[in-house]
């Protein structure tokens, strides 16, 4: 279902990626609410928005990244910032027990989620925390999400940059790109493990290649052991011209 087409939801309004080694958790707050509004808001929600919106770090290992805050952004006819909170995977049954603590449940029964964490941890969120997850699909939310923020820029900014000159230290710059028709595009995600994607257009992709986070220091560790040995001690720089090449040429077969 798309954004546009979906009935408003009750507040708080969430979304969290559980990813291998990362939780990352986006989070709307209103900045209109009326004065009725505020008067009728239960304590349960008066008491997650000042947590989240009043700190930067939660617990040891939580934080708010300030920086990445978008101001002012109209979402569902309603005007707020989107927060951006992350936290390590390990530490997502304390999360859930703090929802709990919170009354989380009484708000909502259903909270939306990708990634694999989703599915590892869907029995801890219903025992725990007494919610259900909506679970999407991962890649389909990085292309829409990607394309969603682009259009929306970063506070008055372009999030999406290219680097001109890029070969040249003394001339290159950071210069904005335009992705109101960019296609066919690369979209390289990394992070535990890495997903490439030929995107055809928002809704026709198709994962082309990656690697799951447990063998991308083995994989690495081969590649230059055997390019050692075959190349006689060629230098880094060599190596990862090399290989962005032969990537390069996979990518473009498979997207063409």
């Amino acid at each position: 279902m798309k954004i546009k087409d979906a009935k408003k939801p009750s507040f708080p309004w969430f979304g969290m990626d559980i990813g291998g080694t990362l939780v990352k958790l986006a989070y709307f707050e209103p900045i209109d609410i009326i004065a009725e509004e505020e008067q009728e808001e239960v304590e349960s929600l008066k008491s997650i928005r000042k947590y989240l919106t009043s700190n930067v770090a939660y617990g040891s290992t939580g934080i708010r990244d300030v920086h990445l805050e978008l101001k002012d952004l109209i979402l569902f006819g309603r005007k707020g910032n989107l927060h951006f909170i992350r936290f390590p995977t390990h530490d997502l049954p304390t999360f859930i027990q703090m929802g709990r603590n919170k009354n989380f449940s009484t708000l909502h029964t259903v909270l939306c989620a990708t990634g694999g964490g989703a599915y590892k941890f869907e029995e801890d969120f219903r025992t725990i925390g007494d919610l259900q997850l909506h679970k999407l699909d991962e890649l389909d939310c990085l292309v829409k999400g990607l394309l969603y923020i682009d259009s929306v820029s970063f506070n008055g900014q372009a999030e999406c940059y290219y680097f001109e000159n890029a070969s040249e230290p003394e001339r290159c710059q950071k210069m904005p790109f335009n992705l109101d028709d960019p296609y066919p595009l690369l979209v390289v995600n990394i992070g535990s493990g890495v997903s490439i994607l030929a995107v055809h257009s928002k809704d026709n992709y198709k994962r082309v290649t990656g690697t799951r986070y447990t063998h991308i220091y083995m994989h690495a560790k081969f590649i230059m052991c055997f390019l050692n040995h075959l190349l006689d001690n060629m230098s880094f720089s060599k190596y990862f011209l090399i290989l962005q090449y032969e990537f390069l040429c996979l990518c473009i077969y498979e997207i063409y």
